[in-house]
């Protein structure tokens, strides 16, 4: 669409009249045809067709290519491709705010997301904290290792490791991280694990956390060698497991030598479960991930709760 167009364009947004013909384009698209569409908005297959081709001359812009024949008759053109993802977003915010019009209010609830290790090792310790502070505010947590729709499953706010950038998520810092061995001072004591590493890895069992691709800056074993000049063998061999508690829990079982991430081994290392066999201040690099506070684009600073845990759990990593 050029300027002249677009300009055009978003004066006729402001005044929109073509709604039912957006819904109309909205499920012809999901079930790539008029009929699966008419069905759903209990109107004809024909009703469904003309209110397509008025916006698409409202539009000026060709949303669909339509074939005799074949198993899918109805495709999305290129332009309709890029618009769809966002307007079928949009329906849904409609259809979830018509629906908050019959729940029950639950202003004092904050939906939080973090992956599991955060959750455990680092965020549901601190909660509790923030609960005895508001006592009328509930807390929901939800772990997942992917990245969820924030929207579709209505969190307010996440916790992640990563590099700040995550799509329809506005991101602030929240804490940086170090990274070095870890062991129990038996299995320190069992591979000579003093002060140093060895010149070689070889026979140290090496456990390898690979919930993120190493591609991606997540810490690596490689990536730990590179950054402290520490020699590794050229094939690195290990358990690979993609959860880092699971990693943890098993070097505290003395199984191996595991790379820690800080902020999430605060309890082994005040208790001595886990030690940095080496001088950790030689031998721990500043990882690229970093802990954001993520939440969604249109949401944030206009949402009472919202505001109350984030600046909270910013001081209290500030303290």
């Amino acid at each position: 669409m050029d300027a002249s167009k677009k300009k055009s364009f978003r004066g006729k947004v402001n005044r929109i009249a073509y709604l039912n013909g957006i819904r109309a384009f909205e499920a012809a698209a999901r079930h790539h045809s008029f009929a699966g569409a008419a069905q759903e908005l209990n109107v004809t297959p024909a009703a469904v067709g003309q209110q397509v081709r008025q916006l698409e001359d409202w539009l000026d812009i060709r949303l669909f290519n339509r074939a005799t024949s074949g198993s899918t008759r109805l495709t999305l053109t290129e332009e309709a491709l890029r618009a769809f993802p966002d307007i079928h977003r949009g329906f849904d915010l409609i259809t979830r705010g018509l629906s908050n019009l019959f729940d029950e209010p639950e202003e004092n609830t904050i939906t939080i997301s973090a992956s599991p290790s955060i959750a455990s090792k680092w965020l549901l310790s601190r909660i509790n904290a923030f609960q005895l502070e508001k006592e009328d505010c509930d807390i929901q947590v939800e772990t997942d290792v992917a990245l969820v729709d924030y929207a579709e499953r209505g969190i307010d706010i996440g916790v992640r490791y990563g590099l700040g950038q995550w799509d329809g998520l506005c991101a602030q810092l929240l804490m940086f991280e170090d990274i070095f061995p870890v062991c129990t001072p038996e299995f320190a004591k069992k591979y000579g694990l003093e002060r140093s590493p060895p010149d070689e890895f070889e026979g140290i069992p090496l456990l390898h956390d690979y919930s993120v691709p190493a591609s991606s800056g997540y810490p690596s074993w490689q990536e730990w060698s590179d950054n402290v000049g520490a020699p590794l063998p050229a094939k690195l061999h290990g358990l690979k497991i993609n959860d880092f508690a699971s990693v943890i829990e098993l070097a505290r079982r003395g199984n191996g030598l595991a790379l820690g991430r800080s902020r999430l081994i605060e309890d082994e290392l005040a208790s001595g479960e886990l030690i940095c066999p080496f001088d950790r201040d030689s031998y721990q690099f500043r990882s690229r991930f970093c802990y954001f506070l993520v939440w969604k684009n249109e949401e944030g600073d206009n949402d009472r709760k919202f505001r109350s845990f984030r600046d909270w759990l910013l001081s209290s990593v500030s303290e």
